[in-house]
């Protein structure tokens, strides 16, 4: 599970102690909490960089940042994601792996989902 990410010059991770997202711009030499975190979004999961758009898996839903982090919003919740444990893309789909081991895919950036099959 992608817990620590390259996206530019910035590395985003989650710090499972703290529970909240962190960045780096010096290369990880300092980290500051940046904007995911708390009640709202529950235990983050899964970073990923798909598409044009920071995306946060959490047990309250899918969530994503078109500003690097500063600002989210809820692309998908329910079921099906909240017992995703880590997400995945390929240039087309994003996918995503339930607990279960049943893998679902969605080619509208988390809104929707199918399943593929264990």
């Amino acid at each position: 599970m992608p817990q620590l990410i390259k996206v530019g010059d910035t590395l985003y991770r989650i710090n499972p102690v703290r529970n909240i997202m962190e960045i780096s711009r010096n290369n990880g030499i300092h980290w500051v909490g940046w904007g995911l975190g708390g009640p709202k979004f529950g235990r983050l999961k899964d970073l990923l960089w798909y598409k044009d758009r920071l995306m946060a898996l959490t047990e309250t839903g899918l969530w994503y940042s078109r500003n690097g982090g500063a600002d989210w919003g809820c692309c998908g919740g329910g079921k099906i994601v909240e017992n995703l444990v880590v997400i995945y893309e390929d240039g087309r789909y994003l996918y995503g792996m339930s607990q279960d081991g049943v893998i679902w895919y969605s080619t509208t950036s988390g809104a929707t989902w199918g399943s593929k099959g264990r």
